[in-house]
């Protein structure tokens, strides 16, 4: 009886270490297995099952290794169902790094195409726009032109000097979401900065500076020009604006104000980080995010930063031609109003794309 054991386990111990050193085969001959695999299947009916379970139990997968491999059975849009492995950091998607496609008007997660970074993406609810959250958007042509967005951030824009703004599109415009502060026109042709008051007062060409003279106060509320330098009637036709975009006119900042039926708060930034206490009625629905910059009049003086912005429009005021229109917003109330002043005065400026 002991001799029989015996034998028995040395017959087990044999054929365990066989299949240790050896390939597997289901469905292929030994002799036709590829060297490279340990294990190969081979069948025209009927396929390979990993381990099913939810993204829970997934997730409870304690220290998995890199190359473990499961079909998630569950699922939303940034995790969806489908097989996914463990790359040694974190689980991915389909054997590989590319996002899943959402459904209209929904996110899809961020992911690689090659070696091109994909960002989140909106697809817009016609399903001709893919909104980026970098600010930027694809168009699919023959659709998008015809459907343009009117709300949400547009591409990132860049001045002659590389200040980089965000844009907003609001109706069936796109405005610069901030003031502008180049300091040269489009063309490269520089600015003159003028901080003294009585060459200020005096000046008759372009020109621009920062409130206060302070460039610390540039990052967040942009320069201050006079109309001399914003209206092509009086810099030589130049452009102050990045190409494909100018200073709005008059007709362009009604147009803005019809879109907003005419709540100015709809273009405030909200709160009172920026704007003074109150800042009445400010929502920035529309994402333009008007802040109180203030202005330099005719004399060179500096007022109502914190309390009041004040922008340029194209047009020149008939018949008083020393002045020219602009719009107002400020902390009091939450209308855009319009009016005239002198063009030797400073004013922020928000660019209009063509």
């Amino acid at each position: 009886m002991k001799k029989i054991i015996l034998n028995s386990f040395t017959v087990c111990t044999l054929f365990f270490a066989t299949a240790v050193n050896a390939q597997v085969g289901v469905g292929v001959p030994a002799e036709n297995m590829h060297p490279s695999a340990e294990l190969e299947v081979k069948s025209t009916k009927k396929g390979f099952l990993p381990p099913r379970m939810t993204k829970v139990e997934r997730d409870a997968i304690v220290a998995p290794a890199a190359g473990l491999i499961v079909f998630q059975t569950d699922g939303d849009v940034t995790s969806p169902i489908g097989l996914y492995f463990f790359d040694g950091t974190a689980w991915r998607n389909g054997l590989g790094e590319t996002g899943a496609t959402g459904p209209a008007g929904a996110t899809g997660p961020a992911g690689k195409d090659g070696k091109v970074d994909i960002q989140n993406f909106k697809v817009s609810t016609t399903g001709d726009t893919l909104y980026l959250t970098n600010g930027n958007y694809v168009i699919i042509p023959s659709l998008s032109l015809s459907n343009p967005p009117t709300s949400g951030f547009g591409p990132a824009l860049l001045d002659i000097d590389e200040n980089s703004y965000k844009t907003v599109y609001i109706g069936k415009q796109q405005w610069m979401a901030e003031n502008l502060k180049v300091s040269k026109y489009n063309d490269g042709t520089t600015i003159p900065n003028i901080t003294d008051n009585t060459l200020w007062q005096n000046n008759t060409t372009g020109a621009w500076s920062y409130y206060n003279n302070e460039v610390e106060n540039n990052a967040k509320y942009g320069k201050l020009y006079n109309w001399f330098a914003v209206s092509k009637t009086t810099n030589g036709n130049k452009n102050v604006c990045p190409t494909g975009w100018h200073l709005p006119s008059d007709d362009e900042w009604t147009v803005l104000l019809d879109f907003i039926e005419g709540d100015g708060g709809k273009l405030k930034k909200e709160g009172i980080t920026e704007w003074l206490s109150p800042n009445r009625f400010a929502t920035n629905t529309s994402g333009f995010s008007a802040l109180p910059a203030g202005f330099r009049d005719e004399a060179g003086n500096y007022n109502n930063i914190s309390t009041n912005g004040k922008w340029w429009s194209s047009l020149q005021h008939e018949p008083f031609t020393s002045n020219a229109w602009y719009r107002d917003l400020n902390n009091g109330n939450g209308a855009l109003f319009r009016g005239f002043y002198a063009k030797s005065a400073g004013f922020s400026v928000r660019c209009l794309k063509d």
